[in-house]
């Protein structure tokens, strides 16, 4: 079931709404029209109580304030492009500095977007112009969101163009099994389908190079608590303040499949990840103690306070030949797709 209500208006006076979808076990999320974020998640846990596992705020000018992308849709380029500039077909754009000297993550997440109900589903579409943070071609978008009866959240993202452009979206929801105001995740657990991640460099853009998880703070081939060494004092560690790296799937490109499991033993809710893109970006909040916006129900969330599990491809992909391509042309189109999936141990 999908139900809708007005949710606020924006600075500029437009109206965005918020859309519920529920399932038959009383599995719950809400999505506004602003970036569409996903406000809400709610789940049951062990003893039949339901959690909010996503962080978020609680009015519109709270999010349009806040610069933690808190469960928003992410795009043009979601994570970092390099000296904010790239090169296709010989011609070089230059894009928003909006991270130092790089670009991160575009402007989609504070986008008005248009949503319709559609086959028991959630459909956002939105048209980015020639120029949009500067890239270049006229985009249209569609972000589709369904919830399954198994309670699985399933994330359909979908762009076309008239230009040679980028193209590499992802959400943004910060997780906490625990529910979304009951501290740290450090103690979650976590395993990733990946034994391979890019190496980070200073100011947190890729080398280029693949490096093995194995043996280090980044192994987390075996399920692990999230901060067993997320402290550990190692280079990657150091650049990163936590984790905020790139791991290489294990998986086909294109196709459906297993990309990560985090677990509560606390509350007994586990997560389980699919998704078609080659990379999953891990990212434990480590800025969220920085954030001067307060959380839902007027919290202050800490500094691990969350994890996103942001599927994409690898960051700063135009400076390396040798990742997957994120060109996105004329006559094609961009189709890419992520499960969350929800039960109960």
């Amino acid at each position: 079931m999908i139900t809708s209500k007005d949710y606020g208006y924006m600075q500029d006076g437009r109206k965005i709404k918020q859309f519920r979808l529920e399932n038959s076990s009383g599995m719950s999320v809400s999505i506004i029209e602003y970036g569409c974020t996903v406000t809400n998640l709610c789940v049951k846990d062990k003893n039949g109580n339901l959690r909010d596992v996503v962080l978020g705020y609680d009015t519109l000018r709270d999010y349009e304030h806040a610069g933690a992308f808190m469960g928003a849709f992410v795009g043009r380029c979601a994570n970092r492009i390099e000296n904010a500039q790239f090169e296709i077909d010989g011609i070089v754009t230059r894009l928003e500095r909006n991270e130092g000297r790089n670009h991160l993550h575009g402007s989609f997440s504070r986008k008005q977007y248009e949503g319709s109900i559609e086959d028991e589903k959630l459909v956002l579409r939105m048209h980015s112009p020639h120029g949009d943070d500067g890239f270049p071609g006229n985009m249209d978008v569609a972000v589709t969101y369904a919830l399954t009866r198994e309670n699985a959240l399933v994330i359909e993202y979908s762009a076309v163009t008239d230009a040679p452009t980028l193209a590499n979206f992802t959400n943004h929801s910060y997780f906490n099994l625990d529910g979304h105001a009951a501290g740290t995740v450090l103690g979650q657990t976590l395993r990733i389908a990946s034994d391979v991640y890019t190496e980070i460099g200073e100011g947190l853009c890729t080398t280029g190079r693949f490096l093995p998880t194995g043996g280090t703070a980044l192994d987390f081939e075996t399920e692990k608590e999230i901060g067993r060494d997320i402290e550990d004092g190692s280079e990657p560690m150091r650049l990163a303040g936590g984790y905020d790296h790139n791991f290489v799937l294990n998986k086909t490109q294109g196709m459906l499949g297993f990309a990560a499991s985090a677990h509560s033993p606390a509350t007994g809710i586990r997560m389980d990840v699919y998704t078609t893109q080659p990379g999953l970006q891990l990212y434990t909040g480590n800025f969220l103690a920085r954030e001067t916006v307060l959380g839902k129900g007027g919290c202050r969330y800490p500094k691990y306070g969350g994890f996103c599990l942001e599927t994409q491809h690898y960051p700063c992909a135009p400076s390396h030949p040798n990742f997957p391509s994120i060109v996105l042309r004329p006559g094609e189109e961009y189709h890419e797709a992520t499960a969350y999936k929800f039960t109960l141990e």
